[in-house]
């Protein structure tokens, strides 16, 4: 600030004018302003679009199990945990540690009366057999009585490759996948198993 007070009033006014017009740097400015911004909606984009395959692949399984099984008049606990395998091959590249599967078939014993004839779990418990199922099956679907359903339930917990941004931001590192799907059998009133 010495140097302005020794200067002339006209070359300190041109000085300012100088310095007040010069656009050097402000790219880099700007660029380092909108860097953080763009970083975080680029690993967000790429975290969705991971979760979103993986709720797709999710349903596929879903589906892909319950019309094996649908098309089956009998089935054997083997069977049914080598139908349940095509899980792998279907999530495939995501890694098959997070998915839980149960495939169940379910009588209805009265109008709403859902029951479990039998089930079978991958990496999950299967359901009490004569209990009401652990999930609300859709109304319309249990109105018939002694319908059956061939249900699978399966849940996978996706863990994000930037867990600590999104438990920070969330308050969770996971994210909790789930999926059901509902069939009627296809050769026979009642698919038969094991249980």
């Amino acid at each position: 600030m010495r140097i302005l007070y020794s200067l002339p009033i006209s070359a300190a006014r041109a000085l300012w004018t100088r310095l007040a017009t010069d656009r050097r740097g402000v790219a880099a400015v700007e660029f380092a302003l909108v860097l953080p911004l763009m970083l975080l909606l680029l690993v967000g984009m790429t975290e969705l679009y991971s979760a979103m395959t993986l709720d797709r692949k999710l349903s596929q399984t879903s589906s892909t199990i319950a019309d094996l099984v649908a098309q089956e008049t009998a089935v054997t606990r083997a069977e049914l945990l080598s139908i349940m395998d095509v899980a792998e091959a279907i999530l495939d590249p995501y890694p098959e540690d997070g998915i839980r599967f149960v495939v169940a078939g379910v009588r209805m014993e009265d109008e709403n009366k859902p029951e479990v004839a039998w089930s079978e779990g991958l990496n999950a418990a299967s359901w009490a057999t004569g209990a009401p199922p652990p999930i609300e099956l859709p109304a319309e679907l249990t109105k018939t009585k002694g319908s059956f359903l061939v249900v699978t339930h399966g849940t996978y917990t996706y863990q994000p490759v930037f867990t600590n941004l999104f438990k920070d931001i969330f308050g969770t590192s996971e994210i909790e996948l789930e999926d059901a799907y509902y069939l009627r059998p296809r050769l026979s009133a009642e698919v038969g198993c094991c249980n």
